[in-house]
């Protein structure tokens, strides 16, 4: 039940102080009326009525020579409790719109749909918004002066989805687990973790070969599985085929019951969710071929929750009475990838700086902005989104949409149009064409239109492809391509904006599909993840930001706004978590309409 606060300004108390007589043939002094404002705070429960009688109290005291007559107010506040509208019979289904649902049902070789996993798993350390860090496994947690021997308080009682006990002994096994046996995506965080220890049941203790700075977000990320599910696999080959509802077993507020790739999702309320049942007994996800057609869903009741709404439904959602639109701040990006990999497919002509400055000054960012967002998006300029504050640097010299620049340095580079064709060419005559792909969707059309059209108004061929994700990433990570227009959902913390530009991860399907890699950058990215001096830290990060921003392995296009929407004539109570409606603890928040 929610309470609102507001404030009373009231004349309290007035007091009327009438001043003895002092000689006969004197005058007889008018009374002194002092005022008094004070201010009331009155909490007001919406399920009650509230009634305000005033009652006045008159007190008179008779003393030798005065008389002092004291008036007071008084409010008196009688809260009568209305009888709550009983719950309607039959579980509470929340239905969410979707394109996009799981890669897999096995956690430890995903790379998306976290804000789902965290639904299903819990993680050691929690947060509810932009870099704020909430207990979660782990009650409270301490570091040694030492700096490196970190203690953590695991809370009593809890267990899996499976029942069987999460406590701190099987913490540190699930955590030693994922480190040895692997974790895809993930297991790259814990490099510096050099021993997980269960001291008791309620105790764990991490240390790390030097100090850390992040050491929140690097558990923030260790979702913690049991070992009834995944202790039979000693080996990546035999983990990384586990799949099936049976692998998707955690300790979280939502457990699976039903799966079926690209076409729904079932998650039921966990019983004994350590912070409560969720209000929202079943929670499924629906995929959607097209973002319109999920717009559509929406009005038309068959779901009530659309997590990524296109900036160009926005109008037609406020419009109606019955949905409520949440616009977020997030830390996500949409970026132009140049392939940078030195054994990569792409022309030799597209590895000259001049080129690649040229391409940024060719992309009309406020266009894409304009057309494909409909203004719920800021111009991108590096890795690290300004919202998170301190972490963006906002002092590099950006470069702005300039046709007349980008012909002019091309013009002076020696790359002209000999032909008359419209397409410049190179000093060895090959021309300047290449290849521009995106993900299938409306949005990336036409965000890969306007830049096709705006490299040709520089002399550069870049006609647009579509694929769908499945194709794009295969080329993505054999470094088979030219320019990829990709979405990325960053972090709360730097350390993975640098992280994706290191050598390491362009190994398998790590997380650097553009394919960069410099030494000095190595040396930015270990001196980020182990200073733990903020400033310092800091200082390490905006350079790191100046590096990429200047070599141009990516062109970051824009910051687009986290639009959601919901039918607000089926719930209400969502807490937005900075970027997610449907995150873990927005959730736990929300009740039914009845």
């Amino acid at each position: 039940m929610k309470s609102n606060r507001w404030r009373l300004l009231a004349a309290a108390v007035v007091l009327t102080l009438l001043m003895p007589a002092f000689a006969a043939c004197g005058p007889t002094p008018e009374p002194e009326t002092v005022i008094q404002t004070v201010e009331i705070e009155k909490i007001v429960v919406e399920t009650v009525e509230v009634e305000v009688e005033k009652e006045v109290v008159v007190t008179k005291e008779v003393e030798v020579e005065k008389e002092v007559v004291v008036t007071k107010e008084v409010e008196k506040v009688v809260v009568v409790t209305a009888t709550p509208e009983p719950r309607p019979e039959g579980p509470v289904e929340m239905r969410v719109g979707t394109t996009f649902m799981l890669d897999t049902t096995n956690i430890n070789v995903s790379w998306t749909s976290w804000g789902i996993w965290r639904l299903i798993y819990d993680s050691i350390v929690e947060t509810a918004g932009m870099g704020v860090y909430r207990p979660g496994i782990a009650k409270e947690w301490s570091v040694a002066d030492d700096g490196v021997t970190w203690t953590f308080k695991i809370r009593e009682g809890m267990t899996f989805h499976d029942g069987s006990p999460l406590t701190a002994n099987e913490v540190a096994w699930s955590l030693n687990w994922m480190i040895n046996v692997g974790n895809d995506s993930l297991s790259y965080l814990w490099w510096n973790l050099t021993d997980v220890t269960a001291l008791d049941e309620t105790t764990l203790q991490i240390t790390t070969g030097t100090p850390v700075g992040n050491m929140e977000y690097l558990l923030f990320w260790a979702f913690i599985v049991p070992e009834s599910a995944w202790g039979q696999f000693d080996n990546y080959d035999d983990m990384s085929a586990f799949s099936g509802i049976e692998a998707m077993v955690g300790s979280g507020p939502f457990k699976v019951t039903d799966f079926v790739q690209d076409e729904y999702l079932i998650l039921e309320a966990n019983e004994g969710y350590w912070q409560g049942k969720p209000s929202v007994d079943k929670l499924i996800f629906q995929q959607y071929a097209t973002e319109d057609a999920i717009v559509q869903a929406l009005l038309a009741g068959e779901v009530d929750v659309v997590e990524l709404v296109p900036g160009t439904a926005v109008p037609t959602l406020l419009s109606k009475d019955n949905v409520k639109v949440e616009v977020m701040q997030g830390h996500a990006l949409d970026t132009l990838a140049i392939n940078s990999h030195e054994d990569g497919t792409q022309p030799e002509s597209l590895n000259d700086p001049i080129v690649r400055k040229a391409i940024e000054y060719a992309i009309d960012r406020q266009k894409l902005i304009d057309v494909a967002y409909l203004g719920y998006a800021d111009p991108g300029k590096t890795m690290i989104a300004p919202s998170l504050i301190d972490w963006h640097n906002a002092d590099i010299d950006y470069i702005s949409f300039d046709l007349e620049e980008a012909n002019r340095i091309l013009d002076e580079a020696g790359y002209v149009d000999s032909n008359g064709d419209g397409v410049r060419e190179w000093s060895d005559g090959s021309p300047l064409e290449y290849r521009l792909m995106a993900t299938e969707g409306a949005s990336y059309a036409r965000m890969l239109e306007i830049i096709s059209d705006g490299l040709a108004l520089a002399g550069i061929s870049a006609p647009p492809t579509l694929l769908d994700f499945d194709s794009q990433a295969a080329l993505a990570y054999e470094f088979d391509f030219d320019m990829n227009m990709w979405y990325w959902g960053m972090d709360i913390d730097p350390d993975f904006g640098t992280v994706i530009f290191t050598c390491s991860e362009r190994e398998g399907w790590g997380w650097n599909p553009n394919g960069y890699c410099d030494e000095h950058f190595e040396e930015l990215y270990v001196a980020q993840a182990t200073e733990t001096d903020f400033e310092k830290r800091l200082e390490v990060v905006l350079e790191a930001q100046e590096q990429i921003y200047n070599d141009r392995p990516w062109i970051v296009l824009v910051y687009p706004k986290n639009i959601s929407a919901y039918r607000s004539d089926r719930f209400a109570g969502f807490g937005p978590e900075a970027k997610y409606l449907l995150g873990k603890w927005s959730l736990l928040q929300v009740e039914p309409v009845y």
